[in-house]
């Protein structure tokens, strides 16, 4: 027998039936429209490639490796990835016994390096961020110390706003010039940018998938776009169970909150995420609002 069909599907096939006759796809139909193309069209291959470099390999799906082996079959592959960042539903847990990549090239081609070391946040960071994932004890910080997260809850979000001025005030003095925002979704990351101009915030950059440049300053941003990117200072905005409750959850506010090298601020108006919530009361400072 044949496996089921995947959960929603009937919505999945609706959804997709409208992009397509809008000509659009999502993101994750990509690879599966062009594999079908090439099977009509015939299969483009390049065999004088010998190596296939792969950054950020954890939001790359099973089909998609299958699709890089055979545009290259004669290429040996790297694949770079952290599975705590995994931030797409298809993401491959690339360290399994079950991997895809053990699959394409087998078990005696293929060999796992674990990188465990964290040189990018301060030591305080990485052991909060660290106990937010399964797992995650294996994650060594690198000696480097500064001020503990700061967890900051506020009654709504004309003090939230305020707290957030104040805060970045607050790093500015201290010389920090790269300070992010950072928010679940690029709606929200609109919704706040719009909230803190009118709010008196001058300076805001709002960052979107079409903004071509990072400048340093004061950006708010959504989680998936600061991926790969690093700041002095990173305040998330909304660290409630409303932006983050799901399992899936999970890898968005940790990678929201890695993107941190110095220092990190949490905010709400409600109740800490779940996730936040379970860590040792040790590994953060609480401020007056909380």
């Amino acid at each position: 027998m044949g496996q089921s069909p995947p959960l929603h599907w009937p919505e999945i096939c609706k959804q997709t039936k409208v992009m397509i006759l809008q000509n659009k796809l999502f993101h994750e139909d990509a690879t599966p429209y062009l594999y079908v193309k090439e099977m009509i069209e015939g299969v483009r291959t390049n065999t004088e490639i010998r190596y296939v470099f792969v950054d950020e390999g954890q939001d790359y799906s099973a089909f998609q490796y299958e699709y890089l082996k055979k545009l290259f079959p004669r290429a040996r592959m790297t694949v770079l990835g952290d599975f705590g960042q995994a931030i797409f539903m298809q993401a491959t847990d690339l360290a399994a016994s079950d991997s895809p990549l053990v699959h394409l090239y087998g078990e005696g081609e293929t060999t796992l390096i674990r990188l465990v070391r964290s040189y990018r946040s301060t030591r305080e960071i990485v052991e909060f961020t660290r106990h937010m994932l399964p797992g995650g004890e294996e994650i060594r910080p690198f000696e480097r110390g500064d001020q503990k997260p700061l967890l900051t809850r506020l009654k709504d979000d004309k003090l939230r706003g305020a707290q957030i001025f104040a805060d970045i005030a607050a790093l500015r003095a201290e010389g920090f010039d790269s300070i992010a925002v950072v928010t679940k979704t690029a709606a929200e990351s609109r919704d706040a940018h719009e909230w803190l101009r009118s709010e008196g915030g001058e300076g805001l950059q709002l960052i979107t998938k079409d903004t071509q440049i990072f400048e340093k300053g004061i950006m708010v941003i959504p989680v998936y776009l600061a991926k790969g990117v690093e700041f002095d200072a990173v305040l998330i905005y909304d660290a409630s169970p409303e932006a983050y409750s799901q399992e899936y959850d999970r890898k968005l506010l940790y990678t929201a909150c890695t993107r941190a090298m110095h220092r990190l601020h949490l905010y709400t108006t409600s109740d800490w995420s779940p996730f936040v919530q379970a860590l040792p009361a040790n590994l953060y400072d609480t401020n007056s609002h909380s």
